[in-house]
């Protein structure tokens, strides 16, 4: 089963409430934890950092497939993200997501160092095969950037 987990610290110059919605725009049915995980003292009174996280199943990422072939990014997001931060054991990928740009909807891949942070989302799978089949769900092959085949969600963990 592919097993997805989504975080993001929120800084206290950020709105909370904006750095979820980025989140649950780019994957639409993520129930969010909160939790304080600093506080800063400052004469206009205490300012917290957030961690807000959310986990779940390949569901999560059935928006994110949409907005990738919306935006005809499949083959940018190939390259920056399943060639360089796929694990050595082919069982898990980790990669960063613009919070500006997910708050209007469009997954950017973020630069490793972002002023304030990105959303960092990791897609764990139980097997390289089944991480190969997510490869062809979320990220075909594209001639042109049009995929050459489209496969079903169900595909991917049909075992």
């Amino acid at each position: 089963m592919i097993h997805v987990t989504v975080s993001a610290v929120v800084y206290p110059t950020e709105d909370p409430e904006k750095i979820i919605r980025a989140i649950s725009t780019l994957f639409t049915d993520i129930v969010l934890k909160k939790k304080t995980i600093e506080t800063i003292e400052s004469e206009l009174g205490d300012s917290h950092s957030l961690f807000v996280s959310g986990e779940g199943g390949l569901d999560l990422l059935l928006t994110l497939h949409g907005l990738i072939r919306r935006e005809e990014i499949i083959d940018s997001i190939r390259n920056k993200v399943f060639s360089k931060n796929l694990s050595s054991d082919g069982l898990s990928v980790r990669f960063l997501l613009n919070k500006q740009a997910a708050f209007v909807g469009i997954p950017s891949i973020s630069a490793q160092k972002e002023s304030l942070g990105a959303i960092e989302i990791v897609i764990m799978a139980e097997s390289q095969k089944e991480m190969e089949r997510l490869l062809e769900w979320l990220l075909p092959v594209t001639e042109g950037g049009i995929p050459i085949v489209e496969v079903e969600m169900g595909y991917v963990e049909k075992g």
